[in-house]
């Protein structure tokens, strides 16, 4: 990883690792690895980072084993690259993969899939959950990315009606004592807020479409806040319905009918905001098209 950066009249005199933070977002365990292990260039010449800089220098930081390129990603088949560069990739999911290793699953992960190197989830989708994942290349962009708020669309189909167009559920979520998987809404549990809003009622199924857009991010906490209000994801096994109250879409669809569609973030380099799109899969595809 190298960072480039140009100190202007504001940082004259200071530290260059004061400069860096600031400046670039740089985390102090970033700086103090590069101080260590990688290598502060000021106008090509080596430099400390306790140094005072100059306006007109050009700072260069780079970590231990950084080359001119970053590696190549693979492309595997059935996942698109939405957005790419040497900082950031964002994918879209199919249901059925696992975003990184965890102790149930070692292997054949999405970053496995991508590359033998070391990557950074930075969003996280459950296994059947399609849409958008944002992975840092690099834990200089993984920090910096993550100290602004994104903005998390998501689409689900669920069961019923919700009580209003739109609105706001405020349900603290907890882990179920008697799983290792499950949430549920407890008094006690971590604050989780999401807005809702409803797209598209059909009657004929009782069944609707609805936008939810996470205002914290805790585990499965569209699937856990959709039961709470009684309208639980279509295809959804966990929180909703199972066995013999399954319906015939929950039997279609296989998995619970939510895909995160967009993705808003502000680059860790640019400091722009971005805004990505992913569009359906086709399993969502054909349950809209089977209600209309």
């Amino acid at each position: 990883m190298e960072i480039v950066y140009l100190v202007t009249d504001a940082d004259h005199g200071l530290r260059a690792v004061d400069v860096l933070v600031t400046r670039t977002g740089m985390s102090r365990l970033m700086s103090k690895r590069i101080r260590l292990y990688g290598e502060l260039l000021n106008n090509g010449r080596p430099w400390r980072m306790i140094d005072p800089v100059e306006r007109g220098d050009e700072l260069v930081a780079r970590t231990a084993g950084h080359t001119e390129q970053p590696g190549l990603l693979r492309q595997p088949a059935g996942i698109d690259f939405i957005f790419q560069d040497d900082w950031l990739v964002i994918l879209n999911k199919p249901a059925g993969i696992v975003v990184h290793p965890t102790y149930r699953h070692e292997s054949g992960t999405l970053t496995d899939l991508l590359s033998e190197q070391p990557l950074h989830p930075v969003s996280r989708l459950d296994r059947d959950t399609s849409g958008l994942v944002m992975i840092a290349r690099n834990g200089h962009a993984h920090y910096v990315v993550m100290q602004h708020p994104m903005k998390k669309n998501y689409l689900a189909v669920v069961h019923g009606r919700m009580p209003e167009r739109q609105g706001l559920i405020d349900a603290p979520i907890s882990r179920d004592p008697d799983s290792i998987i499950k949430r549920r809404v407890d008094p006690a549990g971590a604050v989780a807020r999401t807005i809702y809003r409803e797209v598209r009622y059909f009657p004929a199924a009782d069944i609707s479409t609805v936008e939810f857009e996470l205002l914290t991010g805790r585990t499965h906490q569209i699937r856990v806040h959709s039961q709470f209000a009684g309208h639980p994801l279509v295809g959804d096994t966990l929180y909703g319905h199972t066995g013999e109250d399954q319906t015939d879409l929950d039997r279609l669809l296989g998995r619970q009918a939510l895909h995160a569609r967009s993705l808003g973030f502000i680059h860790p380099l640019t400091k722009l905001p971005v805004l990505v799109h992913a569009p359906l899969p086709p399993d969502l595809r054909q349950i809209l098209h089977q209600l209309s």
